[in-house]
């Protein structure tokens, strides 16, 4: 079964508690758990970690809710200055991840945020079955429509122009594509709007444009 996540990444360590007790490194001997044991003790997120999977920071935006996101929207506000404040805001980095039948396939990569939803709309409305590049940061992937099913490469760090052999790592309906993309679509302006209330309860002005540019939303 495939699905596509709308994903944002959190660094818990950018929103540490005032005091925390660590965790015992004999209670996790295993070097990694006890790193993720330690940043929900500095955090004052609570996350759990639901993370995409094990050592990313992607979470899924639908499982935020409006007090963790609130947080993370007061430290990434910090910086601004309201008076330039279309020039600084950026979108949340992240993008959408693909994942078919538990196996994550496809995640955003460096300098790709929640924005790039529009790459995967351009799958759809492709009307070629020539190979084409899907921007989701850096390295990117390249796809290419047949007989009803959507192929994807591998990440490449060589433009479309410049590959010789580009070689079909997996595939996906195309009609399951849409569905899923339907839904991340609309998950994507639920949580635009959930940003936008809560920056009128903070009484921050602009709130509606403020939430469409974290949001990548044109």
């Amino acid at each position: 079964m495939m699905k596509l996540i709308n994903a944002i990444e959190i660094a818990p360590l950018r929103y540490p508690k005032e005091t925390h007790e660590l965790p015992e490194i004999s209670d996790y001997p295993d070097p990694d758990e006890w790193f993720r044991k330690w940043e929900e003790a500095v955090s004052k997120l609570d996350l759990d970690f639901h993370a995409i999977q094990k050592d990313s920071y992607l979470v899924d935006i639908e499982a935020i809710d409006d007090e963790n996101l609130q947080i993370i929207l007061e430290t990434n506000l910090q910086e601004i200055d309201w008076e330039e404040f279309e020039d600084q805001m950026i979108a949340f980095d992240g993008g959408i991840v693909l994942k078919n039948d538990g196996q994550v396939l496809i995640t955003p990569t460096c300098c790709g945020d929640i924005g790039n939803i529009k790459e995967w709309k351009k799958i759809l409305d492709c009307k070629t079955s020539d190979w084409s590049e899907m921007w989701i940061g850096h390295p990117w992937i390249f796809y290419r429509k047949e007989n009803g099913k959507v192929q994807f490469s591998d990440y490449s760090d060589v433009n479309l122009n410049e590959f010789i052999d580009i070689k079909v790592i997996f595939e996906i309906d195309e009609s399951e594509l849409k569905n899923e993309f339907e839904k991340v679509k609309q998950h994507q302006t639920n949580f635009k709007n959930r940003i936008s209330n809560i920056f009128q309860k903070m009484n921050i002005k602009n709130a509606e444009k403020i939430s469409k540019l974290m949001t990548g939303i044109e």
